[in-house]
């Protein structure tokens, strides 16, 4: 039986002896759909459905199986582009539907989902709000129908990172009561992929619910979830299909959550979502006329008659499909348009240009007319791994320009300026036609030999002059090749000493000397000699100024001004606001995975960048509103002598054994944990030997360093990725889990300096006594043969009559049960003050570290203090991130500890204007003392009021801590201003500035109680402790009852 003739049976309503058994048994469908034209195969299917929705009373099961049986049969033979026909036709507006009927549709959205999954997930929006609803169904045949139905439908989003998550989904559409657990799982998916549409589809309906939900935690993590999707999101048309139902809730909970914090977050997302609404793009949705009309007009433009007119309305609307499921390939487009309406082939590239671009984000393209010569003018991509960093976007550089390249942390500029050098963008001239070199502060690796041992030799083993040989001749291949001659005028000429041909001359930094040796600043001085034997035609560097001081950051100045006057252009990146302000002609900054150039006329071009652009006006406020680093509380000194000094040094002199005088000279000061130090000076004056010695990592030549044992230090070095050198394929989580483990800090034992020295004034003999052995000092000379050696300090106690430190240790040679307790004393005159020193220091670490547990959520929850989220804390190798991230791993780990004294060696480094902010405010708000080394002015400014100027190795100090903690002032605890009730809102204290004689006795006798109870436990620290404070609180009571009188 021919189709048409099948479907004129149905339409005279003789189907019911149509669907019986006989008639549909062996029907051969595939000749059905090739003996006639889709339009009467749909039409078929249309009057099967309508058929579907009679009272099933009235057909038999055997016609009903018949009906079930052709209407799939017709389904399979369709192509993938009629899905969405099928789908219209099965949802159509009647809810009121039969069992049969909902039966044919979950049978049917099954069979879809398993041939055509790449169509079926753009309409998972659509048809999970139906399956939803049958989840609910009493009927057993229609809920296991639903619960299949629902699981292949969410698994065809294509996004696997979602697949261990679906199952969830499911159980909660069912019942509401699991909103909170599946919330929870949803924050714990780890999403490698960019977010789409039918992602985002999966996860709405229960962001939906958890919006809705009834605590502020729950909807806290709903508006995280979706902040943190929104930032994956690829384009912004992903999400405008589900913002009608998600953004009222959304705005809703920025208005009535209680709690401050959950609140600030719910606004956080809002704000992201409002954000992905301002970018500019195409979003061009055809219809079905309109398509058709553009085929026309295309045919006509060519003079070609159209030979299948029939047919036109069935094409523009597979062609609408293939647009709204953003299908662009030629190939697939021509076979339909082939098919259907015999497209000549001059024809289908002209159709496919008119409507094939759309959904595209609107770049404003800067065209540089100004005079100058063309370097680059493209388009071009570029991904790092998984990651789009910038998408078409178009770049047209020039001779004669500065351009400052901007952006945040990670976004992609050390990658773009990378990829340049390393000829990996698309269409950018090769480095025989358009030289370029990258300048940065941390030189790469590379191999360039082998020693006589055979063990490999590496660029970084070379000293000055001969890395820039190789760099020239070997890397960038110069024809003809760079002589070392030539190479040691220029770094003459740029302020490199050469000690072998002017021994007498000493610099900051010799030619002869190694790589290793320079400084950051130095190494890039370096790199610029190279760029000048080349004739460089671009020059890119990665944040200049970071390690120079004033004079210096006038030379480069000075020297990228020569460059560019003389036909260069340079490139650069820089969170040195001022320095860019001054020097840039043009701006480069990303947005959006694109490219935005900025030109005015005049000076102060960072200025006027900002006027226009005022969400970036960070480059000239240091604000933490982006971004909040969050520093934990140190806690209190635990000192016998109540001080709240750190640090100390006296008349501090020092010399490397390379140089003929000292770097610094009779050096003292003090730190405290109210110290907010800046120390500044020109390159080489020897600021960062003075911290070295400070805390340790070197040994003074003259003069006394005290530091108090019960105080942790935190020390972020100079070059901050020396501290993560070693451990570039692990995460930051797994970072911190191995340089933590054990309660003790690994990295703070390595970079220490050598042991000191013995310094033996006394010998000791193990004597024995009633009750065990004690030492006693060597006298006679068979005492001296029995003389003993500290093996391990074991732990320590308070000797309460003496009031002294008594320390359990181990001896060489001697059994490992037999353990003898020693004063301080003894260890000192037994030369052994560095070991009791260390024990001191692990045990304060130790104190820093008990508050919370060395677990991965802790350490993740920790670095998302300081900017680094989950994916990059537990799922980046370190050797990903980027400069600015890096910093923040090695700034978290300092931190770990709790520490009282925090120093940093050139922290802002890398960091960009957020991170920077964030840094500031964080350092205003910390409760311990801060020493900073820094070149920034801006930074130094705003959270020092104490400075150190270095000056030829010579130090002075202006300005004074002002003490956020008064050492007079006994008081149970440091009373806040302000406090927060437990919704968060601010509430004023009334401080107690001076404690009365009855507020002491009050405050003695709790500690009493304290004590009794630390006591029973056989906690000795805490006794000890205890004591300490009640003898003060004596002494200030006997004190006030002397003034009374």
């Amino acid at each position: 039986m021919h189709l048409i003739n099948l479907h004129q049976s149905l339409q005279t309503k003789i189907y019911q002896d149509l669907l019986n058994s006989e008639t549909i048994q062996g029907m051969d469908y595939t000749s059905f759909i090739t003996n006639t034209n889709e339009t009467t195969s749909f039409i078929l299917l249309k009057e099967l459905y309508r058929i579907s929705s009679i009272k099933q009373k009235k057909l038999k099961n055997i016609q009903l199986e018949n009906v079930e049986k052709l209407f799939l049969g017709i389904v399979n033979q369709m192509d993938k582009w009629s899905t969405n026909d099928i789908i219209e036709l099965l949802s159509d507006s009647n809810k009121n539907k039969s069992d049969f009927q909902n039966s044919l549709y979950l049978k049917t959205i099954i069979y879809l989902c398993d041939k055509y999954p790449e169509i079926i997930k753009f309409n998972i929006n659509t048809i999970s709000t139906k399956v939803s609803g049958l989840l609910h169904s009493f009927k057993k045949n229609i809920l296991a129908l639903a619960e299949i139905c629902c699981e292949k439908l969410l698994s065809s989003c294509g996004n696997k990172d979602l697949n261990p998550f679906i199952p969830d989904v499911i159980k909660t559409i069912k019942n509401s009561k699991y909103t909170d657990e599946a919330i929870e799982k949803l924050a714990g998916c780890i999403f490698v992929q960019n977010v789409e549409l039918p992602a985002l589809s999966v996860t709405a309906p229960i962001l939906r619910r958890g919006l809705r939900g009834r605590t502020s935690e729950l909807r806290r993590k709903s508006c995280v979830i979706i902040d943190n999707m929104c930032k994956l999101i690829e384009h912004p048309k992903e999400i405008i299909p589900l913002l009608p139902e998600l953004e009222p809730l959304i705005l809703e909970c920025t208005i009535n959550i209680s709690n401050p914090e959950a609140r600030e977050v719910s606004i956080k997302c809002y704000n992201t979502v409002q954000k992905l609404k301002k970018i500019k793009f195409t979003l061009k949705l055809f219809t079905n006329d309109e398509i058709k009309d553009i085929i026309i007009k295309s045919y006509e433009e060519k003079s070609v008659e159209i030979l299948n007119n029939v047919q036109l309305d069935l094409v523009s609307k597979k062609i609408n499909y293939m647009i709204k499921a953003d299908h662009f390939v030629k190939d697939d487009w021509f076979i339909i348009m082939k098919k259907y309406i015999n497209t000549p082939e001059e024809l289908l590239q002209n159709i496919f240009d008119k409507l094939g671009k759309v959904n595209e984000i609107v770049e404003d393209r800067y065209i540089d007319e100004e005079e100058g010569v063309d370097l680059y003018k493209g388009e071009f991509s570029l991904a790092y791994g998984a990651l789009t960093l910038l998408n078409n976007t178009f770049l047209h550089l020039k001779k004669n320009r500065f351009y400052g390249l901007l952006g945040p942390n990670n976004c992609g500029k050390t990658t773009l300026m990378r990829a340049i050098a390393n000829e990996q963008v698309d269409g950018f001239p090769k480095r025989d036609e358009l030289k370029t070199v990258f300048v940065e502060h941390e030189i790469e690796e590379r191999e360039v030999g082998e020693d006589d041992k055979g063990y490999p030799i590496f660029n970084i083993d070379l000293c000055g002059i001969d890395w820039v040989v190789d760099c020239c001749n070997n890397v960038y291949h110069m024809e003809p090749p760079v002589k070392r001659d030539s190479v040691e005028e220029v770094m003459q000429k740029i302020g490199f000493g050469n000690c072998k041909k002017y021994p007498g001359m000493e610099r900051a930094a010799d030619a002869e000397m190694g790589v290793t040796t320079y400084s950051g600043g130095w190494k890039m001085k370096m790199q610029l000699c190279a760029a000048t034997l080349m004739n460089a035609d671009i020059l890119m560097l990665d944040e200049p100024t970071g390690h120079l001081d004033v004079d210096n950051i006038q030379w480069i100045k000075d020297f990228l001004s020569d460059f560019r006057n003389n036909g260069g252009s340079i490139i650069c990146t820089s969170h040195d606001s001022a320095f860019l302000n001054e020097m840039c002609t043009h701006i480069i900054d990303f947005q959006n995975r694109k490219l935005v150039t900025f030109r005015e006329p005049g000076d102060n071009l960072l200025e006027k960048f900002v006027a226009k652009y005022p969400e970036k006006k960070g480059y000239f406020e240091l604000k933490n509103d982006v971004i909040k680093f969050e520093f934990p509380i140190p806690g209190p000194l635990n000192s016998k002598k109540g001080t709240k000094s750190i640090l100390k040094m006296n008349n501090v002199t020092f010399q490397y054994p390379i140089r003929d005088k000292p770097t610094v000279f009779d050096i003292s000061l003090t730190c405290s944990l109210s110290s907010r130090v800046a120390v500044i000076g020109p390159n080489g004056a020897g600021k960062s030997t003075a911290i070295k010695l400070l805390i340790g990592q070197l040994k003074a030549s003259e003069g006394t360093i005290w530091r108090n044992n019960t105080a942790r230090i935190a020390y972020v070095a100079q070059h901050a990725f020396q501290h993560l050198e070693k451990h570039i394929t692990k995460t930051p989580s797994q970072y911190l889990l191995w340089r933590f483990a054990g309660n003790v800090d690994k990295e703070n034992e390595d970079f220490k300096a050598d042991k000191d020295e013995e310094v033996v004034n006394s010998k000791y003999y193990l004597h024995k006594i009633e009750l065990g052995y004690e030492l006693r000092v060597a006298r006679t000379s068979e005492q001296l043969r029995k003389q003993v050696t500290l093996k391990k300090i074991l732990t320590r106690r308070e000797n309460k009559k003496a009031k002294t430190r008594e320390y359990e240790i181990t001896l060489i040679d001697q059994p490992k049960d037999l353990t003898v307790y020693v004063e301080l004393k003894v260890l000192e005159n037994m030369g052994k003050i560095a070991e009791v020193n260390r024990f001191e220091e692990k045990l304060a670490a130790q104190q820093g570290m008990m508050n919370r547990s060395l677990t991965l959520k802790n350490v993740e929850k920790h670095l998302t203090g300081f900017g680094i989220e989950p994916e990059q804390s537990s799922h980046t190798r370190i050797s990903s991130l980027s400069g600015g991230q890096k910093v923040k791993v090695v700034l978290a780990a300092s931190m770990w500890m709790c520490p009282h004294l925090l120093i940093l060696d050139e922290p802002t480094n890398y960091l960009d204007r957020d991170g920077l902010g964030a840094l500031t405010k964080a350092i205003e708000e910390f409760k311990g003392g801060v020493v900073i080394i820094s070149h920034n002015r801006e930074f130094a400014n705003a959270v020092a009021s104490e400075r150190w100027i270095m000056e030829k190795g010579r130090l002075r100090k202006e300005g004074e801590s002002v003490a956020n903690i008064d050492e007079n002032k006994i008081t149970k605890d440091i009373t806040p201003d302000t406090v927060k009730d437990a919704f968060g809102n601010v509430i004023k204290v009334d401080k107690k500035h001076q404690m009365t004689v009855k507020e002491i006795k009050k405050e003695i006798k709790s500690l009493m109680k304290e004590k009794k109870i630390f006591k029973k436990k056989g906690a000795s620290d805490e006794v000890f402790d205890l004591e300490i404070k009640i003898e003060e609180l004596q002494e200030k009571m006997e004190e006030l009852k002397k003034e009374d009188n």
